[in-house]
């Protein structure tokens, strides 16, 4: 009987280990965010420009690292201005980020976590998408749109 359970043990342990997730260490990215395009979340409104992106990324974020070239990448080649915000402990969290598309007020507005991806449109937020695959998927289709 102990040896039936220790079977189911070792097995149960190694399916647990096939199914974990493994994230190899990034190589030291040095390329840096434009100092002139970053700003703070409470500045997030009060561009010049009606229409332009706002990256908000944290430094010790793995999915903030791997798209770190293509996220510069593209603000060198948006034809909107990409600004970039640090996240911060201030800036909110939130499950229902569709919530904010069309709000116009910093009070009214939220992430869902790090890298996220926002467009603000005639000043006021037209999409809101958070993840490494969502912002991924965003630059590309405004990429797309914009050759």
């Amino acid at each position: 009987m102990a040896k039936k359970h220790y079977l189911s043990f070792l097995i149960l342990l190694g399916s647990c280990a096939e199914n974990a997730s493994i994230q190899e260490p990034l190589e030291e990215i040095t390329i840096e965010y434009p100092s002139s395009s970053l700003i703070k979340w409470s500045n997030l409104f009060t561009q010049d420009s009606p229409d332009y992106f706002i990256y908000v990324f944290a430094y010790d974020c793995y999915y903030c690292n791997e798209l770190k070239s293509k996220i510069i990448s593209f603000s060198d080649s948006s034809r909107f201005p990409v600004y970039f915000c640090e996240y911060e402990k201030s800036i909110p969290i939130g499950h229902n980020i569709e919530s904010t598309i069309n709000k116009d007020k910093i009070e009214e507005v939220f992430i869902k976590g790090t890298p996220a991806l926002i467009l603000i449109k005639d000043k006021s937020i037209a999409f809101n998408v958070a993840g490494k695959a969502e912002v991924s998927e965003m630059i590309d289709l405004h990429l797309k749109n914009e050759l």
